[in-house]
Parts: C-alpha cells; structure tokens; sequence
C-alpha cells in the first residue's frame, strides 16, 4: 500500500513571517556579513534559503544561528526552536537523513516539549527510521497536546499497529480516522485488508468499495473486492472486480487466476480456459494456474460431451454439434466424441433434402410454421442453400404465415423447456406482428414470462434446499434446470458456482485429511481418499494413492468410470435407432446412479420416440 509523501508545515508568527516575507535573501546576507553574531539574521536568512529552497545554504545558517552568539540568550528564546524544528523538516524531506531530522525535532522538542506539531514531526521521523514504538509514544505525546490534525497522527499510529500485525489495535486508530474523516481513501484501504485478515468480509467490502467509489483505478482494492465478494458467494460482483483489476493491469497473473477460477466454478470453461492460459504466460512458474488449467480442461471436455450426448437424445442436432465441437477443441484425439460429432453432422446432412421436401409441401398446403421450421433448419446447415432462402422470401411477403411459423417455432421451443428462446422469439414476433396480432402475442409472450418466473423460481428453491442438505449434486442439477429456462438467470449460475465452490472446498479438505493420516493410520487415509473421489471420481492422486495402498482402484473411481462409459453406450444405441436397448442401459445407469439426471431424461425421451412410432404405425 503506497502512501503519498508528507511535507512539513512551518508555522510562525505572523508578524515575523510578513516581515521575513517582504525581504530578498540579498538584504538578509548584508545584516549577517555587517554583525555576524546577529542571531535573528542568520535566522531570516536562513529562513529565507529555506523559502528559496536553496537547502544546503539554509542548512548552513540555521545551523550558525544555533551554534553562534550563545551569550545572546534572548534571541536564542525566540529563534531556537524555529531554528531546530525547520533543520529537522528540511534533513527529514529534502536531504534524506533522518537520524539527523530525529535530532533536531528532539531538540525542538526539549524547548517546547508540549509543541504537538513538532511532536508529531518527531514522530514521523523516527517512524521513518525503524523505531516504531517511540515513534507511536510521541504521536501519542501530539495528540494528548491537543493536535489539531488528530485524524493523520491516529492514522500513522494505526500504520504502525498494522505493520506489528496488531490488527485489533490498528482497527481502533483507523476507524477514528475513518469518522473524522469518511472520505480518506488511504485509511479505507488498510480498514478494508484488517477487516479481510479478520475474516470480517462484509465489512472489508464496505470499506474497499469506498476506496474505489473514490478511485476505481485502485488496483489492491480492487483485486481485495474480489477476494471478499468470493467469501460473500457474491460471484457476479466477484467477476466485474476482476475484470475490473485486469483492466488497470492486464499483466496482474493473479487477478487472471482469480478470474478463471471463478468462471470454472461457474461452469465457463472456454472463458476460465482463456484466463488461465493468460496467468500462465504472465506467470509461467505458477503451478496453481496448471493445475487448475488441467482440472478446467477435463473437466470442461465432460461437461461439453455430457451436454452434447443430451442434445444428441433430445434430437437438437445443431447444439449437439456446438457443443461436441467445443468437447474436442479441449480433447482433440477423444475418438467416441469424434464419432457422436460425426453422427450429428452426418444426421444433419442427411435431414436437408428431406426438410427441403417437407417446406415446399407444408408451404403449398399453407403450414407456414412448419414451412418455416423446415427452411429455418437448412439455413442453419447451410446458410447459402438458395432454395431455404427463396422459401422464406416467399413466407415474408405474407406477413400473418410468417408471424404464424413464428409462432409455432416459440411453442416447440416452449414445448422443449427452452423459455427463455421462446420468450426471445415471441418478443421478436412483437416486432414484426400486424397491430391485429398484437394481443394474441403480447397474452402468449405474459404467459411464457409467468410460467418462466415460476419455473425458474421453483427450480432455484429446491437447488437452495440440496445445497444446504449439502446434497451437491442434486442441487447442480436443479440449478442447470434453472439456466435451461432463463440461460443468464443470475441466482442459478450463482448457486452452481456456489456448489462447485463447497465440493472443491471439501475436496481440498479430504485430500489434506488423506495426506495427514497417510503415515499414522491407512485405514482412516483410505475412508478420505474415497471421500475424495466420491466428489471427483477423475482425480488421479487419489485413486492412484488407494492403489498404492490397497492394491486395487477405488469402488468410487471404478463405478463412476462404468457409469459414463454405460450412459455414452445409451446415447450410441439411440442414436443408431436401438431406443429400447438404450433405454435397458440407461435403466442399469439409474441402478447404479439414481440421481443421474440425464439417463432419467433420457429414457422417459426414448418412450415417448417409441410411443410416437407406435401411433404412426396403427
């Protein structure tokens, strides 16, 4: 923390300051040359070096007027003091020897002992030089004096308390100051870091957002906002008090790790990736930043493919494509990913003729929605295909079928859980809808809002519950169930970053427990390894430990790995057309899993495809 430079004040009367200040150097010199045992002349002219800042001369005759003439003991009763706390002002600022300006204001100070000024210059300087407990006894000393700047003696006394790692006594003089003076940014800033060190986080925010309410360039501050909202689980802020100390200082590799962890609590692994790497290059011996690079790409390459596989079964052939594609940006080799990423193209390819097919039929027979559905999809896949964009040029010159096929796309998309892409698409609809329409689409765009709020909101609650029942797991899912009706829903993305955040805690909290009974008692160190891996079956140092131990892998580590290689056969058969057998092995997945959301999903999918296809036969 850097604390701007503090310049004496010299206060004299005011009669001798005018007098002094009309007069040039050059009077002054010719009083000292005519009686140089003239101990108010060498005064002035010293005093007028000074306001010159000629230093050296100044030095020189403040000194002789010290020195010179003793017997004059009137004169030196009114200079002598002045003389000695103005040396001891300019060896402390101006020439960089402070034992010297310890001497002088020690000097002064045996003159005028109750002077606080001076008592608080004294302090200063033997805060300057290492000796910080005499230091505080002479702020002190100015304060019972009845200084009149008590806010900036109290505020270097808590600096020194600081500095000791009295936090508790440091508080005391800074909040003093704090309520003498609200806006002093430097006292706010060590108020916020004692508050942090004392685990006090809503406090240390109060302080660091006024630190930065007064300078939001004040990179500490902003970084330690970070911290605290962290602590606060208030992610959002978090991210924007990064983002915000990047761009003070895109080179701060803290601030880049700090960010990227907090995306990957949030699930943002291509942007928590981004911001890793970054830390990396800035600080290229930080192994946090590869560590959890790693943890970020793997478990990223998962969660892409775990999605992927999802949109594969629930036939939205397009974000399954996105997303198997973002899987093997970050595990380029990974062949089952590869060949879910060829069926889905292979599947989309396959569809155009047949949805051309399907337009120009479903348009002739004035089905605009599905017309529209049909050409919209081929656009998707091929953005040039001229016979989709002559199609939809022939929807927009009948603006109530294209408003219609609007329509029914926002209710295949209400149908499949994406609220928040029908409200999108309703809103859109408003734009273009005749003033006819307005009403129907306003009603069905309120509804959606209603239904969304509440389904986010009932999702979000019962995520809440799982959390505080430490059910983990669960409550991810609930909490994804929120962001699959409002993507950017701000509760949801915070109670999944908050989940990840307390499974990554007790994580680190079991593998140190592991290590701590590794050598004293195996058992105990088993039971927390397999904890550990309970919480992340794909953590290597744990299962590689229980093997070293027990000679065989961890039931957790080996049922886990079962259950995805069995819940991706599921998805290989469905997407073969096999659904009964995938719906078998997605049975034997909830034996083993029964909070496997996906391969619940899954299978009530799969029996309404066999049911559908069971009513086209009849």
């Amino acid at each position: 923390m850097k604390i701007s430079k503090v310049f004496f004040a010299v206060f004299l009367a005011a009669a001798m300051a005018a007098a002094i200040s009309a007069s040039p150097i050059d009077d002054y010199k010719q009083a000292v040359d005519k009686d140089a045992d003239n101990v108010a002349a060498r005064y002035n002219l010293g005093l007028a070096y000074y306001q010159d800042q000629q230093y050296d001369n100044a030095v020189e005759q403040l000194r002789a007027a010290l020195d010179n003439n003793r017997q004059d003991a009137a004169a030196h009763s009114r200079i002598d003091f002045q003389s000695a706390q103005l040396l001891g002002i300019i060896y402390f600022n101006f020439k960089n020897d402070t034992q010297q300006a310890v001497d002088f204001f020690k000097k002064a100070q045996e003159l005028k002992p109750s002077d606080a000024d001076n008592l608080y210059y004294l302090g200063l300087a033997l805060k300057k030089a290492g000796n910080a407990d005499e230091a505080r006894k002479y702020f002190l000393k100015a304060l019972s004096s009845g200084a009149d700047n008590g806010a900036e003696i109290n505020f270097r006394i808590g600096q020194i308390c600081y500095d000791k790692k009295d936090y508790s006594g440091a508080l005391k003089f800074f909040e003093k100051v704090a309520a003498e003076k609200p806006g002093m940014a430097e006292a706010r800033e060590y108020l916020g870091d004692i508050y942090d060190k004392l685990g006090n986080a809503d406090r240390a925010v109060e302080n660091y957002q006024l630190v930065i309410k007064i300078n939001p360039d004040n990179l500490h501050a902003q970084y330690q906002l970070g911290l605290n909202y962290f602590k606060q689980k208030e992610y959002d802020r978090m991210i924007a008090a990064y983002k915000k100390a990047i761009s003070i200082d895109p080179k701060f590799a803290s601030a880049h790790y700090n960010l990227g962890m907090a995306y990957f609590y949030r699930n943002m692994y291509d942007e928590a990736i981004t911001e890793l790497e970054t830390a990396i290059k800035l600080d290229p011996d930080d192994a946090a930043s590869y560590a959890l690079l790693a943890q970020a790409k793997t478990t990223g390459y998962e969660y892409y493919k775990s999605k992927g596989a999802a949109s594969l079964t629930g036939d939205d052939l397009f974000a399954a494509r996105d997303e198997f594609t973002r899987a093997l940006e970050l595990k380029p080799g990974d062949a089952e990913t590869r060949k879910f990423l060829d069926r889905a193209d292979d599947s989309i390819s396959k569809s155009i003729p047949e949805k051309l097919q399907a337009a120009s039929k479903n348009f002739d027979m004035k089905n605009y929605g599905e017309a529209y559905n049909d050409w919209d999809f081929v656009l998707k896949a091929d953005p040039g295909n001229g016979e989709a964009k002559d199609g939809m040029a022939k929807l927009d010159k009948n603006l109530n079928g294209l408003v219609s096929a609007r329509m029914v796309k926002a209710k295949n998309l209400e149908n499949e859980g994406d609220l928040a892409g029908a409200i999108s698409e309703y809103s859109a609809i408003a734009q273009i809808a005749p003033k006819s329409r307005k009403k129907e689409i306003n009603d069905s765009l309120n509804s959606l809002m209603s239904k969304l709020t509440s389904s986010v909101k009932t999702a979000v609650s019962e995520a809440d519950v799982f959390y505080a029942k430490k059910a983990f797991r669960k409550a991810l899912n609930k909490y994804s169930e929120a962001l699959k009706y409002d993507r950017n829903n701000a509760r949801a993305l915070n109670g999944i970053t908050r989940v990840n955040a307390a499974m990554a805690a007790d994580e680190d909290k079991y593998m140190a427990s592991a290590k701590k009974y590794s050598g004293s008692n195996r058992q105990k160190s088993i039971s927390f390894y397999k904890k550990v891996l309970e919480i992340d079956p794909d953590n290597q140092e744990a299962d590689k430990e229980i093997v070293a131990m027990t000679g065989t892998q961890s039931a957790a580590a080996v049922d886990a790995r079962k259950i995805k290689e069995l819940y991706y056969d599921g998805v290989d058969k469905y997407v073969n057309g096999d659904v009964e057998d995938a719906i078998k092995i997605w049975q034997k997945v909830l034996a083993m899993d029964p909070n496997y959301a996906e391969a619940k999903k899954n299978i009530a999918r799969s029996r309404e495809k066999l049911q559908a296809i069971k009513n086209l036969s009849r």
